[in-house]
């Protein structure tokens, strides 16, 4: 720690530095001075963290030039040389803050018991400042996380919301383009806590350090989203580099085998969720290009002719699962495979993807603690390996018909309920939650539904989007507690979940053409 010495007498001052210098090896003497003015100007260009000063010196005493520093906000530490006949000044410096005195003629061990005293409080001082700001900073970190999960689940129809939610979360949309990542591990979900992602996210600032930002959370499950921004052009083949080099060296040095999907180079901040989507299916290629790779979506977004399997088809399958209808779901799943064997241009890569959303749809009103409690299909269903084992349709379709008996005999043996409204859940679940920090994500892993899955199946149920849902929510309640409270906005607006009290005034307007405080004056008539 630097340390300055002020004292008229120069004896005393050559005497405290060699002390100091053999006594207190922490503290390194980087001035001194030989009266209140220049000790003064001293400390003022040296900002050291101790002040060692006697009490009577000439042109400016030891107390005036501590209040003169004190009234330029120093935050160096004094300690004070007083005799015994100094106890006014003591008086005075303890008025002003002083703790430390050390008596005339100054003892070796005096002098390194006080000088640790000091050292040791503006330690714990300093600990405590990094605490608070540890905090802040982790308190941004979460807010903008939150805000970037909205951003990748909106869609890119929300201009407003997602410009709105940038501001938020700080980050830049003039000039600025953005791709997005989505990165899965291999292996247990455990080994992803909280604790566990900082190496991973350190690789990921490593080997993405050429761009302006990168932002990186853990997304849902083993995943992680990386949103990448920057100023200038990105160069894709060399981003798709820079993934390559990140997985060999999770491998490497973390041990931890990863897959991942990128999307493509957007110069529109509405369009990050695009990007995201995409990201999020060239990921699903993983079923064909096996686990550890890295799979752009350039690659994969031309080739083959795309075969869908209807919506109708799915739903006649999932009605057969609720009502245990084993005879019903094997024709649904027949019927399915002729129309895959009827469309001879369906790429391998497709096939894969209509089989894994066909189990997707016949699993997910099970928990996985459920399927993993069976081992038939906690082995075929959860790794997902089985798909790829097979080389013709014939094969597959066999393999499928057998996992859908499976699970049907699965509920009726643990007499698990028909007819599980999930979406019916999840609609009463966030109209009592509402004012929590409830993501899509959040929800996908209470529920055990994959993100992109919940989102499309609550659209297609309820005609809207999962976030105007919960706005809607959100603002219905905002509204009573304007008309039935005197509660202020920002109290409203932490009530029902939002933690940016102008983001919350701006949506409410937008949705109901006042502002929380015009609508308390003269609530509109229904």
């Amino acid at each position: 720690m630097k340390l300055i010495l002020v004292d008229d007498e120069k004896i005393i001052v050559d005497g405290l530095k060699k002390m100091i210098g053999r006594y207190i090896p922490e503290c390194e003497v980087v001035g001194v001075a030989y009266n209140g003015l220049e000790g003064y100007k001293l400390i003022r260009k040296m900002q050291p963290d101790i002040v060692i000063t006697d009490i009577r010196m000439p042109q400016a005493d030891g107390l005036d030039m501590i209040q003169m520093l004190k009234d330029a906000d120093s935050q160096a530490k004094f300690i004070l040389l007083s005799g015994y006949a100094d106890f006014e000044y003591a008086r005075r410096g303890m008025q002003m803050g002083v703790q430390f005195y050390i008596n005339k003629p100054v003892e070796e061990l005096e002098l390194r018991d006080c000088v640790c005293q000091v050292m040791e409080m503006i330690r714990a001082n300093r600990a405590k400042l990094q605490e608070v700001d540890d905090l802040k900073q982790e308190v941004h970190n979460r807010m903008r996380e939150s805000a970037l999960k909205d951003i990748l689940e909106i869609g890119s129809e929300n201009t407003d919301f997602v410009e709105e939610l940038l501001r938020i979360a700080q980050i830049p949309a003039q000039g600025t383009r953005f791709v997005c990542a989505l990165l899965e591990f291999d292996g247990s979900v455990d080994g992803l806590k909280e604790f566990g992602l900082q190496p991973v996210f350190r690789q990921i600032d490593r080997f993405l350090g050429q761009y302006r930002e990168v932002y990186r959370f853990r997304y849902w499950g083993a995943q992680v989203a990386v949103v990448i921004t920057h100023g200038g052009g990105i160069d894709y083949v060399e981003l798709v580099r820079a993934i390559h080099r990140l997985k060999e060296a999770a491998f490497r040095e973390l041990k931890m085998s990863m897959t991942v999907g990128i999307g493509t180079v957007q110069e529109r901040a509405a369009r990050i969720s695009q990007s995201f989507e995409e990201a999020r299916y060239a990921l699903n290629y993983k079923v064909i290009k096996g686990m550890d790779a890295v799979i752009p979506f350039l690659e994969i977004s031309l080739t083959g002719q795309q075969h869908t399997v209807p919506d109708e088809m799915i739903a006649k399958l999932e009605s057969g699962l609720d009502n245990m209808d084993e005879e019903g779901c094997v024709g649904v799943i027949r019927e399915i495979f002729q129309g895959m064997e009827a469309d001879r241009g369906i790429s391998p890569a497709n096939l894969q993807l209509q089989c894994l959303n066909i189990l997707l749809s016949s699993a997910r009103k099970m928990s996985f603690q459920q399927l993993q409690q069976n081992d038939f299909l906690g082995r075929n269903i959860l790794s997902l390996e089985g798909i790829s084992r097979f080389r013709t349709l014939e094969r597959l379709e066999e393999w499928m018909i057998q996992v859908i008996r499976g699970i049907i005999a699965f509920k009726l043996e643990h007499n698990i309920p028909k007819k599980k409204d999930i979406i019916a859940e999840i609609k009463e679940y966030v109209s009592k939650h509402y004012n929590e920090p409830i993501s899509l994500a959040d929800l996908s892993a209470r529920f055990f539904i994959s993100p992109y899955y919940l989102s499309q199946l609550f659209k297609q149920k309820t005609g809207d989007t999962y976030m105007n849902f919960l706005t809607q929510i959100r603002i219905r309640k905002s509204k009573e507690l304007l008309e039935k409270t005197d509660l202020k906005v920002y109290e409203i607006c932490r009530l029902v979940g939002y933690s940016d009290t102008q983001h919350f005034a701006r949506l409410f307007e937008k949705l109901t053409g006042f502002r929380p405080s015009e609508y308390r004056k003269k609530p509109p008539s229904v």
